[in-house]
């Protein structure tokens, strides 16, 4: 009887150690990077760099506030290539035009304010851009 009861929990413990293991690799997806659908879409573009949206991503937050993914290419004008890509989420206020990155490349930016663009052709271009649609 007590071997039977031995052999019983052997193969209890052994059917744990295999759950253990399922639940580790099914609920740590911490580092897992999910491929979604990206439709950037060229809104503007300048001789230091070009702006991108992406149009599959733009989610309305509140009265006037959209959520969206930019992209930002940087262009060494001397040459005319690339040399940087960053990319953005953004919250713009569309009735006020201003705008705040939330992220930039994937790294949260917990005290983004609210801000101007200035002038910045790039930054203007989105906000119509994409304030036109909502």
């Amino acid at each position: 009887m007590l071997k039977i009861n031995k052999n019983i929990r052997n193969k209890f413990n052994y059917l744990l150690n295999i759950l253990v293991v399922i639940f580790i690799i099914l609920f740590n997806r911490a580092n897992t990077v999910y491929a979604a659908n990206v439709n950037w879409v060229e809104v503007s573009k300048t001789p230091a760099g070009i702006q991108y949206l992406d149009r599959d991503n733009i989610y309305i937050k509140g009265k006037g506030i959209i959520e969206l993914t930019t992209k930002y290419l940087k262009i060494d004008t001397s040459t005319s290539r690339e040399i940087d890509e960053n990319i953005y989420v953004m919250k713009i206020n569309c009735l006020t035009n201003k705008f705040k990155d939330i992220s930039v490349n994937g790294k949260k930016n917990l005290t983004a304010k609210w801000q101007d663009p200035n002038g910045d052709k790039l930054l203007v271009d989105v906000i119509s851009d994409s304030c036109e649609n909502v």
